[in-house]
Order: C-alpha cells, then sequence, then structure tokens
C-alpha cells in the first residue's frame, strides 16, 4: 500500500459524504493517490466499499488474518507478506475512528 497525503484522503471522503446529490454512495473508486489505512477505515464505517485503483498491484502484499494460516491458501503465497493484521491497535482506535467519524458525517468536522 503506498502512502498518500492527507488531503487526497480528505477529498475523497467529503466527496463521498458532501456530493449534493440525492444519490447514496455505496462506492467510491479512487486511484493510487486516494488509498490508506486509513481510508479504508472511514470507508468502512461509512459503509461504502472504497474500490482503488492500484499503480502497482503486482507488488502489493496482503496481511493475513491471523498467524499460521500459510496453508489454507497456498496459491496466494506470492502475495501474501508475513505479517498479520495488528487487531490490537484497531482495537485501541476504534472508538476514536467511530467519534471522528460521527463527527464527520454530522458536519461537525471536516475531512481535510
Amino acid at each position: 500500500m503506498k502512502s498518500c497525503s492527507a488531503s487526497e484522503v480528505a477529498s475523497m471522503i467529503e466527496g463521498v459524504l458532501r456530493h449534493r446529490t440525492d444519490m447514496e454512495v455505496d462506492r467510491q473508486y479512487t486511484d493510487t493517490h486516494g488509498v490508506s489505512m486509513v481510508g479504508f477505515a472511514f470507508a468502512h464505517v461509512l459503509d461504502f466499499k472504497l474500490m482503488p485503483r492500484l499503480k502497482n498491484v503486482g507488488s502489493a502484499m496482503l496481511y493475513w488474518q491471523a498467524a499460521g494460516q500459510d496453508e489454507k491458501w497456498p496459491h496466494l503465497a506470492p502475495v501474501l507478506s508475513t505479517k498479520t493484521i495488528n487487531w490490537d491497535l484497531i482495537a485501541q482506535r476504534c472508538d476514536q475512528i467511530v467519534e471522528y467519524t460521527t463527527a464527520l458525517r454530522l458536519g461537525a468536522a471536516e475531512a481535510g
């Protein structure tokens, strides 16, 4: 996953929340610069799918959900990292993400 500036992710989130139409956004397509872990977190909480077009998808690595699952998906080995998802970090930040997401949705805060 490439890093991107906060303004690119913020613009993507603002566009989903304040597009000034009656349309309900269920997915948001973005290029490589609109992709970040924070973007995926907010997309999940805001209930839309972040659908990135990754420039270097061939070099992307996916994290395991838990350790010791190598045998389950042997054909995915080339794209799976040796790292696992840090569920403790997600749990530590969950309340803060929900708080920020609520403020964004209510218009009490801006993403950028």
